[in-house]
């Protein structure tokens, strides 16, 4: 494939489309898939994955803040598109509005800034209120929800569509606390339907709930690491055939042979025991290289996963060394990953050279938004062609 870039993303549209017919083969017909597209749709780019699966039959999207939202309507994106994260001002209200967003609304100072803005510019508009059940992010809580419907509902303008909750460990082996959760959303739905608020889409299921809680699928399920080819943590017994559609690619930009016992890098950490090839791959820890999220172990177990894994990758096993992969063979990444470059161990009878592509693994939200993405359809590069859509503005009936 020609390509001058000397760094760039390759995304498998076949992979995409496969991945989402895997989620498909468990969803019940009456449930409705609303496709998380956050983070630049997890690498793959919102925009045009927005596309891929929408020409393949989906319409309704999930992101997180305002900006994602604009930039996919912007775009020419008409499916209906839900913002999860709070609007705080009258700005972004009438952004959101005017662009026809699907709103979250998680506090009493975003219903009434909502109402009264909704009002004012007399733009109808399709609400989810997110109810918080125990993940302590935000969300209405059980007293706050009744007033919310009430004032929500006396305006002509919203629509009350979806009401939802988020699990808080949804992968843990322990089910007591998700199905604590989903007994409090029940709950408070039933005493909503009492209230007389009847709310036509619930929802509580992301990957994790998808894959393990059926009876928790309800109306909609939000699905976005399945579609990006990967399984959740933990362990499913449903497990889906996926495939991951990311690569990250780079070309090698400088190649020669080292002597054994010549040092590597900053701080001299690695001597070769042999004589190498050492190759330099213009990707480093700027471009998301050698980088770990950095979360608290969640608990004894999960810390002694850690801390092993990095004694072992400290004594340098070839198993637990960051690795690359040229013509389809594994190559070790050596001495501390630079700024911008990286140093490649690779044996002197390789047939490697100058300009030969390299797969990095860099993680697919660490990848610069601005790196070109080149998108793949039956082995060869493609345009994703932008189909005429429709708008999906769910209205009460009247």
């Amino acid at each position: 494939m020609e390509n001058s870039s000397d760094r760039w993303l390759e995304i498998d549209i076949d992979a995409i489309k496969h991945n989402l017919e895997q989620v498909n083969s468990l969803l019940e017909e009456k449930v409705r898939l609303i496709a998380i597209i956050k983070a630049d749709a997890y690498g793959h780019g919102a925009v045009e994955t927005a596309r891929i699966l929408y020409q393949n039959g989906v319409d309704f999207f999930g992101v997180s803040f305002l900006e994602e939202a604009i930039t996919l309507r912007r775009a020419g994106i008409r499916a209906s598109i839900m913002l999860f994260s709070p609007l705080i001002n009258e700005q972004q209200v009438t952004e959101a509005l005017t662009n026809y967003i699907t709103i979250t609304i998680t506090s009493l100072y975003e219903c009434t800034l909502l109402d009264k803005i909704s009002r004012r510019l007399n733009i109808k508009t399709t609400v989810h209120l997110k109810v918080d059940t125990g993940l302590g992010h935000f969300g209405l809580n059980h007293d706050e929800i009744i007033e919310v419907c009430q004032t929500l509902k006396d305006n002509p303008c919203i629509y009350i569509e979806g009401i939802y909750t988020h699990m808080a460990e949804a992968a843990s082996h322990n089910p007591a606390y998700t199905q604590k959760q989903f007994s409090r959303f029940l709950n408070i739905i039933d005493e909503l339907k009492e209230a007389g608020h009847t709310i036509p889409v619930c929802h509580c299921a992301n990957s994790a709930v998808f894959l393990k809680y059926p009876e928790m699928h309800l109306q909609a399920v939000r699905i976005g690491t399945l579609i990006s080819g990967e399984l959740p943590a933990g362990k499913f017994i449903k497990r889906l055939d996926l495939i991951n559609p990311y690569k990250y690619k780079c070309r090698v930009i400088s190649l020669r042979t080292l002597d054994k016992g010549s040092y590597l890098g900053y701080d001299r950490t690695i001597r070769l025991n042999q004589q190498s090839q050492i190759a330099v791959i213009p990707v480093g820890y700027n471009h998301g290289l050698a980088l770990q999220v950095g979360n608290r172990p969640n608990g004894w177990g999960d810390f002694l996963k850690v801390l092993t894994k990095n004694i072992l990758s400290f004594f340098q096993l070839f198993r637990f060394r960051l690795k690359v992969k040229i013509n389809d063979c594994e190559y070790p990444v050596r001495g501390k990953v630079f700024m911008q470059m990286t140093l490649v161990e690779i044996p002197v009878e390789a047939k490697v050279k100058i300009g030969d592509e390299v797969e990095v693994p860099v993680r697919k939200t660490l990848a610069a938004r601005k790196l070109n993405r080149i998108y793949i359809k039956d082995g060869e590069p493609c345009k994703i062609e932008e189909q005429e859509k429709i708008t999906y503005i769910v209205e009460e009936d009247s």
